[in-house]
């Protein structure tokens, strides 16, 4: 029986502004590529030093631990729309807004530990979510911020969005605290 993650989505399964993170999903098994970068990342967010804690390497940019947040608000909006998706919601799913939902967050009250174990269990639930579903499930169609995404693209976004946003602390905000850029 082949593996329907191995499949990867074509351009027509998602809205263009979404390529990159697409991209970044690697080629070959992306289940076991979610579970792995959410392990891993759960660890080097878990590993951070506190001198990291609300570090922002500019003025108006994000703290750590508010690019972390972020990375579990989007995690949660993408499974949830995947969801929907799934269990056949014909409303498009709405768009959301980063410079609304970031300052909201509270992320810089939380912590490390706290926010890496909420994304562990996160990621964890989104694995559970996809486990199952057939090929044809992964190929499931809806619509959300006003384009049409597959569930299969949502998973590829899932994994690059992440990606995307641990490579920007490793980039930007790393050197700061002694951490090899």
């Amino acid at each position: 029986m082949s593996n329907p993650f191995e499949a990867r989505p074509t351009a027509d399964e998602y809205p263009s502004y979404y390529a990159n993170y697409v991209d970044l999903a690697p080629a070959g098994d992306l289940l076991a590529a979610l579970q792995s970068q959410g392990e891993a990342l759960s660890q080097a967010w878990r590993d951070l030093p506190a001198i990291a804690g609300g570090f922002r390497y500019g003025d108006g940019k994000w703290s750590v631990e508010e690019v972390i947040g972020h990375v579990i608000d989007i995690e949660r909006v993408f499974s949830y729309r995947a969801m929907c998706f799934l269990r056949g919601l014909p409303e498009e799913q709405p768009g959301v807004d980063q410079d609304i939902m970031v300052p909201n967050s509270a992320a810089d009250d939380r912590g490390f530990a706290s926010l890496s174990a909420e994304f562990h269990h996160l990621r964890q639930s989104n694995v559970e979510l996809l486990r199952h579903l057939t090929d044809s499930q992964l190929q499931v169609r809806g619509r959300a911020s006003g384009g049409e995404i597959s569930v299969r693209a949502l998973a590829c976004i899932l994994f690059g969005h992440a990606a995307h946003h641990a490579g920007v602390i490793d980039e930007r905000y790393a050197g700061a605290w002694g951490a090899p850029a």
